[in-house]
């Protein structure tokens, strides 16, 4: 059930952090400032007329009627409004480094400070969200400015973090901060949209404890959730719509906390309850009710409700990038091979494949306009402070012209010349420094795209393969009066059972891959032998059963009955990987025209104790590894050799596991027979 969880949650949070950017901006634009300037943004922005919000933000600034922070943070707000997410954070980013010179000014600072943490925790950006929530919360407190949503949605924000960071005892504080924060703040304020932010809060504080399997935290929050919308049912200005859309989620909320806790029945209670709203019969409801099924591992209504997100899909015009296919095709497909609906979980993963090569182009393409905003945006502020430069000096002239005698007139101005000419020939040379900087930038980033497009390129290819052999035998089963003997039926049906074993196993590792970044400590609760995460690998691996391999294992003998504290499933995994990437680096590549030996290469996996390590050491004679790619292999989608099947991804995940279980992966440079990865692990207290 944690795995299916794992697959749904992201998507709930993704929609989460979306509901509370948009409710702080409702909210913000809606206030009641007097100056003409607002008086026009603020029809500009009833109209939804974003261009014309940008244009009165620049014209603001120019003339002074605006500050810089809060023209920054009008910037940003149009721009994401009009899915330019680059850009607008790039203006949240400048307002919040901008100096706070006055009220108004703390209050776009706290609002810009908001909106970017937010864009960084949807991003799982922890560092970075807390590197501007946390100077953010410091400066509201100072200045007594604290008794607002965007306080507490920063606390939340830095709880999250904490969360997501292994620090679950100050997460928490935080949480039970934010929300006491959020009940005074309504309570002095009565305000509606203080309400609807207050839920969205408590539902981004839920959503959390759910994605980090604080099943526990999580139903507490539940019934907090309960009682701030019994509150806001209370208001006079209360919508019915929204009522009952957060009715809806929040039983399905339950649903997943009571599932996440083994009460099977209570759980299916509370989706029947949510399955009463009118928003559960919507598309978007029905969308989220599948994913609590995933959760619950009904697989089967999951996948009827799932026929709704191809209407969805149209019905907001979504592109199909990485991120949705991941969100929007990848819960459908799984839904419907766990359904045993091979045909359409087919359908689905041929959608998959097709939409991979247009979502890396359209990527690279948005990118590309967002950056040329961002260019011109830089290009136009430079022009503006250098007409304002020459607007200072010019003045500075004249006032020396007219005070100072004319007898000191050369001396002064050579001088003046003389510090100008200085500092243009700083700005010169800082400006060459900043240029030849952003040229390191372009290439790493056009190494990483080029990685990137061979990695979409390389799973393409992967899925395709066994979809296309999924595909034949479909044609040949249900064509009318074919009739098979028993030894096909038998190797039709282990053809089929590798081909969707291997569509499952690159999923798998996509969704890995989307977990090797983090820094989360992984739980160790297995007190399990050192000689069983070997034989398990080895099994799961096939390296023993490779035609082309004489595979060894030695075991030294104080080694024999060294017991681990780990986690089984995550150590296992990531020796799986070393053991596999020896076995298919062994093999010589068929496109390289190689002549395969007679002679069968050798892998040798070998435990041995180092101190307070247990050392899995995996030893082969394939075509090895240059010392100076040693850390180069660890990145992600790095592959030496284009010639050999694979995702590049697969040391990666390795490393990872390992570090998160308090060990680490690294390739013996000093070996050149071939490649020797050593994997350690600690061994019990």
């Amino acid at each position: 059930m944690l795995n299916s969880l794992k697959l749904s949650r992201p998507i709930l949070f993704f929609i989460t952090v979306l509901m509370m950017i948009s409710s702080c901006g409702e909210r913000i634009l809606k206030q009641k400032d007097t100056s003409k300037i607002d008086s026009l943004i603020n029809v500009a922005y009833d109209k939804r007329d974003y261009q014309k919000v940008l244009s009165l933000a620049d014209e603001g600034e120019e003339k002074k009627e605006i500050s810089t922070i809060k023209a920054s943070y009008l910037r940003g707000y149009a721009y994401s409004k009009m899915s330019k997410v680059k850009t607008s954070e790039n203006y949240w980013k400048k307002a919040v480094s901008t100096e706070v010179r006055s009220r108004d000014d703390l209050k776009y600072y706290a609002m810009s400070a908001n909106r970017l943490a937010s864009l960084l925790l949807l991003r799982n950006e922890y560092e970075a969200t807390m590197k501007v929530a946390l100077p953010a919360l410091q400066l509201m407190e100072e200045e007594g400015y604290d008794m607002n949503t965007d306080y507490a949605n920063l606390l939340a924000f830095v709880a999250s973090c904490q969360l997501k960071l292994g620090y679950a005892a100050e997460a928490d504080g935080n949480y039970q901060r934010a929300y006491q924060k959020y009940l005074q703040v309504i309570d002095a304020s009565g305000d509606i949209h203080d309400y609807t932010t207050a839920i969205i809060g408590i539902i981004t504080i839920t959503d959390n404890c759910l994605l980090s399997s604080y099943y526990e935290q999580a139903l507490v929050w539940t019934e907090r959730f309960d009682e701030m919308l019994n509150r806001y049912e209370q208001h006079a200005q209360a919508k019915d719509s929204f009522v009952d859309r957060q009715r809806a989620r929040l039983n399905l909320y339950r649903g997943s906390a009571l599932e996440g806790l083994g009460r099977h029945k209570e759980a299916r209670k509370a989706y029947g309850e949510a399955m009463l709203t009118h928003y559960a019969q919507t598309p978007d409801g029905q969308i989220e009710a599948a994913l609590y099924l995933v959760s619950a591992r009904q697989w089967s209504e999951a996948a009827d409700k799932f026929k709704y997100s191809d209407m969805q899909l149209s019905r907001y015009h979504i592109v199909l990038t990485l991120d949705n296919i991941r969100t929007y095709l990848l819960p459908k497909y799984r839904a419907n091979f766990e359904a045993h609906r091979v045909d359409t979980a087919l359908a689905v993963g041929k959608r998959i494949c097709d939409a991979l090569d247009t979502a890396f182009v359209w990527q690279k393409q948005s990118d590309a306009a967002e950056l040329a905003i961002i260019y011109e945006t830089q290009k136009k502020e430079t022009q503006i402070a250098r007409q304002q430069a020459d607007m200072i000096r010019q003045r500075f002239l004249a006032t020396i012209i007219i005070t100072v005698l004319l007898i000191a007139f050369a001396s002064v101005y050579f001088l003046l010349r003389y510090r100008a000419s200085t500092r243009l020939k700083h700005a010169y040379n800082k400006l060459a420094e900043t240029n030849e900087q952003l040229k390191i930038a372009n290439a790493r980033a056009e190494e990483s795209s080029k990685m990137k497009t061979n990695f979409i390129q390389q799973i393409s290819h992967e899925i395709r393969t066994p979809l296309n052999i999924l595909s034949g035998f479909t044609q040949i089963v249900t064509t009318p009066g074919m009739e098979l003997d028993d030894d096909t039926k038998r190797d039709i049906n282990r053809q089929i059972t590798e081909n969707t074993d291997r569509i499952t196993g690159l999923v798998n590792k996509m969704l890995e891959l989307s977990d090797a970044g983090s820094r989360t400590v992984i739980e160790r609760t297995d007190q399990v032998p050192a000689v069983q995460i070997a034989c398990d690998a080895v099994e799961k691996s096939g390296v023993a059963q490779a035609s082309h391999v004489a595979f060894d294992m030695q075991i030294a003998p104080e080694a024999e009955s060294v017991m681990l504290l780990t986690n089984l499933s995550s150590a296992t995994r990531a020796l799986t990987l070393l053991l596999d990437n020896a076995r298919k680096f062994t093999r010589p590549a068929e496109a390289t025209g190689a002549v395969v030996s007679e002679e069968k290469q050798t892998v040798l996996l070998r435990l041995s104790v180092d101190g307070d390590k247990l050392v899995f050491t995996v030893e082969d004679t394939g075509i090895g590894i240059p010392a100076e790619e040693a850390e180069h292999i660890f990145e992600e989608f790095v592959q030496l050799n284009v010639y050999y099947d694979g995702t590049g991804i697969g040391l990666t995940v390795a490393r990872s596991l390992a570090r998160r279980l308090g060990g680490d992966v690294v390739l013996d440079t000093q070996y050149t027979d071939g490649a020797r990865f050593i994997m350690t692990l600690p061994c019990e207290a």
